[in-house]
C-alpha cells in the first residue's frame, strides 16, 4: 500500500514534526488507518472557535473544507486502487482491511 500511496503522490514517510500536517498512515491491530491531518495552527484555531461557539468562523469553515475535501480524494484514490475501505471510527480517514 505504501507504493500505492507514493505513485499517487504521497510522501509516506512519517513527517518530522507531526504539527506540520500531512499524510498519516499508522496500524491499528490488524486495521491500517489513512488520513490526512491538518497543520496544527489550522487545528488549533478551528478548535477554538468551535469551543467558542463560533461554528461560523472561518477557520471552521477552512478547517472542514480541508477534511471534506482530504477525505473524499483518500477515499477516490484507495478504492480506485482496489483497496476495501471504511470510515475510520473516530471520523478521521479510512480503515484498510488486511
Amino acid at each position: 500500500m505504501r507504493f500505492d500511496l507514493e505513485t499517487a503522490g504521497f510522501a509516506t514517510a512519517p513527517p518530522t514534526d507531526r504539527a506540520q500536517g500531512g499524510l498519516v498512515v499508522s496500524v491499528d491491530q490488524d486495521d491500517v488507518v489513512v488520513a490526512w491531518v491538518s497543520h496544527t495552527r489550522l487545528d488549533t484555531e478551528a478548535l477554538a472557535m468551535v469551543d467558542a461557539d463560533r461554528l461560523e468562523a472561518e477557520a471552521v469553515t477552512r478547517f472542514e473544507t480541508v477534511r471534506d475535501a482530504m477525505t473524499s480524494a483518500l477515499d477516490r484514490i484507495l478504492t480506485g486502487f482496489g483497496y476495501r475501505i471504511r470510515p475510520n471510527p473516530d471520523g478521521l480517514g479510512h480503515v484498510i482491511r488486511h
